[in-house]
């Protein structure tokens, strides 16, 4: 007798064991179901308004489209030690003029001039000078922006806008040191 209550108080307690472990499984189960499915309803439903073909990566392309410019200056070989003075401008965050959704723009711009000259005729003019690469930048749209091309036209309007503000010299080059858009 003594020896079936023990048997009988094993299989109980066995019992409860397995449940636990499977409801465990069930909330393991369930947990990651909802995970999943969030994560799908993420990127099926909001990524693609984000993201535009081709513009995975848009810092690195625009520095190797510094480098290539650069070097194809004419200015003697691979442009090393050719390069007038240059002038930093502090970041530029701007809405892009997209009609499907909101974007923004974050270019780090350097400005290459011809003499020492105009480095301080920038500074002096410096909120005339942001102002207008404020506009052209916000008058962008994405496509507008999104190849090498655009790029390139972007920093030929650029050049052209600031040289109007100057009298000592001029603006040779634009560099983007950063060029993201989200």
């Amino acid at each position: 007798m003594a020896g079936e209550e023990k048997e009988e108080k094993k299989e109980q307690a066995a019992q409860p064991k397995r449940k636990f472990p499977v409801m465990l499984v069930v909330i393991v189960l369930a947990v990651v179901l909802v995970l999943g499915g969030a994560a799908a309803g993420y990127f099926l439903l909001l990524a693609p308004k984000m993201k535009a073909p081709g513009s995975s990566e848009e810092g690195h392309g625009a520095r190797q489209e510094q480098a290539v410019a650069k070097g194809s200056e004419g200015h003697g070989g691979e442009g090393a030690g050719s390069a007038g003075p240059m002038k930093m401008l502090d970041p530029f965050i701007v809405n892009l003029a997209d009609a499907q959704g909101q974007r923004y723009l974050k270019a780090v711009i350097q400005l290459e001039t011809d003499n020492h000259a105009v480095e301080g005729e920038i500074t002096g003019r410096l909120p005339q000078i942001r102002d207008e690469i404020l506009m052209i930048l916000s008058n962008k749209t994405f496509d507008d922006i999104a190849t090498v091309a655009g790029k390139r036209m972007l920093k030929r309007e650029i050049v052209s806008a600031v040289n109007r503000y100057l009298t000592s010299g001029q603006v040779t080059q634009v560099y983007f040191t950063e060029f993201v858009v989200q």
